[in-house]
């Protein structure tokens, strides 16, 4: 059986998003110090800076250029949204969508089965020409285009279980219909996206599956939704790949978010996910962190998952 990886640098920590931020390098910090604890079963994985060319897979040239405009020039807010930048801001979010991409090619080589990355800054929000919500690059939309083109696979499953919704990889593959999106988040929660009834546009109709979860609701819910809806829609899909947006802010007690999720609700998201990818995709699938705001419970959640990852 390969074995699965994780990755995780203190280089994230270098973007820097000032005081009082939720997105926090102490945050990060916390998860890190966690992740170094885990079996040394589990492979380290290195990182790399992925290159302007793995950028533009996912993101319009003009929007790339203005990050490092913006950086460059010592803006403190990305004017696209709302996103904090630092002198590092541009650096470390490169390194954070090479990472993913290295984890996904270590898959792929067969190395390893699986991974987590524990990256930032967060990626799902970003848009092909916008970042906002913490986000500056998609780094599972990198990915994903990433598997497409470099691997000429015609079928990758992303599930997003933030608990907000993800809004800029929902627009990056509203119209493909070899990407199938799945998201469960938070209704009625930042970016205020995300309905039921948004499934995909043109030749992607039917490819994205929103699960809205009521405010204050408890994995139960989730994993109800997952049970009713997800299985079947990506067991007909029949992914070659899984990514997941791995968001830890629906757990209890995160400041964001108002759901009431367990550790054991990830790790149980983690064990369903994994069943559909050694169905259908050799076993094969890539998470990327995504929110996750009270600190010790991103660290326990986060673990939890990665250990359900090994199953």
């Amino acid at each position: 059986m390969k074995p699965i990886g994780v990755h995780y640098d203190s280089r994230y920590e270098r973007h820097d998003t000032g005081p009082g931020h939720p997105e926090s390098a102490a945050r990060y910090r916390v998860l890190r110090e966690a992740l170094e604890k885990l079996p040394m079963e589990i492979v380290r994985l290195p990182g790399r800076k992925a290159t302007v060319a793995e950028i533009l897979l996912a993101h319009e040239a003009y929007y790339h250029d203005v990050v490092y405009r913006d950086v460059v020039s010592c803006a403190d807010i990305l004017r696209t949204g709302d996103t904090a930048l630092s002198e590092e801001s541009y650096d470390v979010a490169l390194e954070a969508s090479g990472a993913v991409i290295e984890a996904v090619d270590a898959v792929m080589r067969g190395d390893i089965s699986r991974a987590f990355c524990a990256v930032r800054p967060p990626g799902h929000h970003a848009t092909a020409e916008r970042g906002m919500g913490f986000c500056i690059f998609n780094h599972v939309a990198i990915a994903a285009k990433h598997l497409q083109q470099a691997h000429g696979l015609k079928r990758i499953a992303i599930v997003d279980w933030d608990v907000h919704h993800g809004n800029g990889t929902e627009a990056i593959f509203e119209a493909d219909p070899g990407v199938f999106y799945v998201s469960f988040h938070e209704e009625g929660n930042y970016p205020y996206t995300g309905l039921a009834t948004d499934r995909g546009r043109g030749a992607g109709e039917g490819y994205t599956l929103n699960l809205p979860l009521p405010h204050r609701s408890e994995g139960g819910i989730a994993l109800a939704a997952w049970d009713e809806h997800a299985a079947a829609a990506l067991n007909d899909f029949r992914p070659e790949f899984i990514l997941v947006s791995a968001g830890f802010d629906a757990r209890r007690d995160d400041p964001l978010g108002g759901l009431r999720w367990e550790d054991e609700t990830f790790a149980e998201l983690t064990r369903r996910v994994v069943e559909i990818a050694n169905k259908h995709a050799q076993g094969r699938g890539v998470s990327s962190l995504e929110g996750g705001y009270y600190p010790p419970g991103l660290a326990s959640a986060a673990v939890a998952h990665v250990k359900a990852l090994g199953l």
